[in-house]
């Protein structure tokens, strides 16, 4: 069997973690949408993956093992990349026909191949006669916080039989059948791990410091650190090699993001490689109560959410006290920072409020913040950005 996982044409959706990856590329729990549907293949299953041209070279480039826009799309399942597919869901498909959630198609079922040129046009005849289903789908990128407690409580059968991580015994378990504590992981004196309302997942070489508070469902992942007396509240997805600190509630932090010291983040999705200055806070519930509304440049969009917080693109850093507003949304490359509320909508490679930042200095600094973490930065992702600034700016 041959899947093909794509990204469709509704872009704008997903901003602005999908500035610098496809759909598939987020993260919700332990795993992103294209890793959780590589755990359900079976042996002969193949994956090939379609994306916008842009992101062409950054994604063979990441899967250098997958094939990326092939000439030809083969025949088989086809899956689209913002839903979170599990192997329950993908056993609903056995129809040869097509499979939508509000109109959106969500995957295809087909017994024919077709060029690469005409995919979506084949997906959007289909749309017109399909079969409802229901999986878990980021219409919008804040539907992934919302999507935390069951996802992660799904991924925990992953990890029944981890064992091996470092407790000291002053820890406090609450329903301890339900943290699971891999190999290499550590748990430091005074930690209150408490599984009562979810499953708590610490993955390979993460690192809980003393006297913190987690509260599940949590993940967090491979090679994290949670610094001392940190407290996390529940519904938190952490990506590779976080560091975090102070007070999260909802929030999911793709990859490599620092929020070290002192300050809320609540209902937030953070991109990777973002860093947030001590006592950075956003609000996340309107003080009347009311549903938040999201600008996306001059326009104005009703989320329908009570409680959201700040979206924000890889490369994003924030100052001292920088203080955001209920449903922010913020780009790639910015460097944000001032006195007051943030505007609800920060451009990437804002420099403050009012500047642009230079793109060497960003390169450089995108540079340095990498290889501290043992990383570097490809040609390819240079050109990539450098190309999204030519783009805004030139």
């Amino acid at each position: 069997m041959i899947i093909t996982v794509f990204e469709d044409t509704d872009i704008n959706s997903l901003y602005p973690l999908n500035v610098t990856r496809a759909s598939f590329e987020l993260r919700c729990g332990a795993f992103t949408n294209l890793e959780r549907i590589k755990s359900t293949l079976q042996p002969d299953d193949e994956i090939q993956l379609v994306v916008r041209k842009e992101l062409e070279d950054l994604t063979r480039e990441r899967y250098p093992q997958l094939t990326v826009n092939p000439d030809i799309v083969s025949e088989g399942i086809w899956l689209n990349g913002r839903c979170i597919w599990t192997e329950a869901n993908l056993n609903e498909l056995t129809s040869v026909r097509a499979y939508s959630i509000q109109g959106t198609v969500v995957a295809v079922v087909s017994e024919s191949q077709t060029p690469l040129e005409e995919f979506y046009e084949q997906i959007e005849e289909k749309s017109s006669v399909s079969t409802i289903i229901s999986v878990p789908m980021a219409a919008f990128i804040w539907d992934m916080i919302f999507s935390q407690k069951d996802v992660i409580t799904s991924d925990a059968q992953y990890y029944l039989s981890s064992s091996g991580g470092k407790i000291h015994p002053s820890v406090v378990l609450e329903n301890g059948d339900n943290i699971f504590i891999t190999e290499g992981a550590e748990v430091g004196a005074g930690v209150v791990l408490d599984a009562s309302q979810g499953a708590i997942i610490i993955d390979m070489d993460a690192v809980i410091d003393i006297g913190a508070l987690v509260q599940g469902p949590v993940y967090i992942g491979k090679s994290c650190r949670v610094n001392p007396g940190a407290k996390l509240r529940g519904n938190i997805t952490l990506g590779p090699s976080c560091k975090v600190g102070g007070e999260i509630e909802d929030v999911i932090m793709q990859g490599y993001g620092n929020k070290q010291h002192d300050g809320f983040l609540g209902h937030s999705y953070l991109g990777e490689w973002v860093n947030l200055g001590a006592n950075t806070n956003n609000s996340d519930l309107k003080n009347n109560y009311g549903k938040v509304r999201i600008q996306y440049e001059n326009e104005m969009h009703h989320s329908n959410q009570q409680f959201l917080g700040v979206m924000m693109g890889d490369f994003t850093r924030t100052g001292i006290s920088t203080m955001f507003n209920t449903g922010t949304l913020a780009g790639i490359g910015a460097n944000i920072f001032g006195s007051g509320f943030q505007e609800k909508y920060i451009p990437s490679f804002a420099w403050g409020k009012t500047e642009t930042t230079q793109l060497e200095k960003l390169i450089d600094t995108i540079q340095i913040m990498k290889e501290r973490r043992g990383k570097t930065l490809s040609e390819c992702e240079k050109n990539y950005i450098s190309g999204l600034y030519g783009k805004l700016f030139s």
